[in-house]
């Protein structure tokens, strides 16, 4: 019986300690695509103001070598993740090998959603 309690706590613990990963993971996702999405607004702006059509300004923001340390891929995006589905787990490993963070072991979407929604 001792065996199952020290068994069931160790799993307690892990589960723990991926969900803070998960949650560091989907907050700096989050930090990042806020930080992109500014950037690109600026951007959008100077070149509207400097009077490139609105088609071929679209057509500009997404060329990745306008953001140096900001852009992310259209899939790893805040709102694509967010309605990402059976994705998710997929998506949230790709994110963490391009921002070069751990990739957390265990992603459980249900998990993972619920952080996405209480972050909106």
């Amino acid at each position: 019986m001792r065996n199952c309690i020290i068994c069931w706590h160790l799993l307690s613990w892990e589960s723990v300690y991926f969900m803070n990963e998960l949650t560091q993971l989907l907050s700096i996702l989050k930090k990042r695509d806020e930080w992109f999405h500014r950037e690109r607004d600026e951007l959008r702006t100077d070149f509207l103001l400097r009077g490139i059509c609105e088609t071929e300004v679209d057509g500009l923001l997404d060329d990745p070598s306008l953001f140096p340390t900001s852009w992310l891929p259209e899939t790893l995006r805040w709102e694509s993740l967010s309605e990402a589905g059976n994705m998710l787990p997929t998506l949230l490993k790709e994110a963490a090998l391009f921002l070069e963070c751990e990739v957390p072991p265990l992603i459980e979407k249900e998990e993972a959603e619920k952080i996405i929604q209480s972050k909106k």
